[in-house]
């Protein structure tokens, strides 16, 4: 595998919506994984931490570079499991939840299906959606970011 396939393959990957890329080649193996799960919930506010990048450069050498931290005003609801998001109890019926919708805690947000079994998603506290992040059918990770609930 070249050096300028390697380049290209890392930026469709950033530019995917995936999570993680595996690829096995000959002798080269190429494991890719965003930091989706390093993301610290403090009460009220959610930060992301800073993350350092490793960009393979022409000579071998690494360089590093930071991401800047970011704050979130509300509370991000994370994906407790592996599995396929869905925004609706079924095909024919409307989302659960939009964003500017009120949601009280408890209320159902969504479901992801792993191992054939459907898992609800609940509203950890009374406020208002203020994003979802991802789309219907998505195939979220494990602590991967959902929804952001705000006041």
């Amino acid at each position: 595998m070249e050096l300028k396939e390697i380049k290209e393959l890392l930026k469709a990957f950033d530019e995917s919506s995936s999570s993680y890329l595996s690829i096995k080649q000959e002798d080269v193996e190429l494991k890719l994984k965003k930091p989706t799960s390093q993301i610290a919930v403090v009460g009220q506010q959610a930060a992301q931490p800073v993350v350092q990048q490793m960009v393979a450069q022409p000579d071998g050498a690494a360089e590093v570079s930071e991401v800047q931290e970011t704050k979130v005003d509300g509370e991000l609801v994370l994906a407790p499991l592996v599995g396929v998001f869905y925004s609706a109890p079924s095909p024919e019926e409307k989302p659960y939840v939009q964003v500017g919708d009120k949601v009280k805690s408890g209320q159902v947000l969504c479901l992801i299906e792993a191992m054939k079994m459907m898992s609800e998603i609940t509203c950890p506290k009374d406020g208002v959606v203020k994003e979802i992040y991802v789309k219907n059918q998505d195939v979220v990770g494990f602590e991967e970011k959902l929804f952001l609930i705000g006041d």
